[in-house]
């Protein structure tokens, strides 16, 4: 009877030990850590690394622009967006739900826009991105699409 009791408190010990470490490796959480990374590279002043979160087969749909494709031309129109003055992104999810090896999120978001002359524009609005997680890699983002609440002028 011993090492039976001995064996139970073994397998307890496990799942208490391994329970912190499932939920630190949830979609959520690994989407949440991408967000956050995504956020202090483009606020720090590398809005071309935001390409690299980014999968190779990626797709970008910015309000009022064309689509880029691809992680290259992806890196760059952030790094154009970057030069205009882009900074000070806030990003918020709403909802996130997984689907295997794909999720989906939406969510508000929030950023300044400080052009080298003139007045500084405060954006806010709506996403919906598409993940999609690499082998390698782990969740990158897929499709990407947002537009402002801010009325546009006339």
């Amino acid at each position: 009877m011993p090492h039976v009791r001995k064996s139970v408190a073994v397998l307890a010990l496990s799942l208490f030990a391994v329970a912190p470490l499932a939920a630190q490796g949830t979609p959520r959480s690994q989407i949440d850590a991408a967000n956050a990374h995504f956020m202090a590279t483009f606020n720090g002043g590398n809005a071309a690394g935001a390409g690299q979160f980014y999968s190779a087969d990626a797709v970008l749909l910015p309000p009022n622009a064309t689509a880029v494709h691809g992680r290259a031309d992806i890196a760059k129109a952030w790094a154009d967006f970057g030069k205009m003055g882009g900074t000070n992104l806030k990003l918020h999810t709403t909802e996130l739900v997984a689907h295997g090896d794909m999720a989906h999120e939406m969510g508000n978001y929030s950023l300044d826009i400080k052009p080298p002359k003139g007045a500084v524009m405060h954006d806010h609005g709506k996403y919906i991105v598409i993940w999609k997680r690499d082998p390698k890699s782990g969740w990158q983002l897929y499709r990407d699409i947002w537009n402002s609440d801010v009325p546009e002028k006339p």
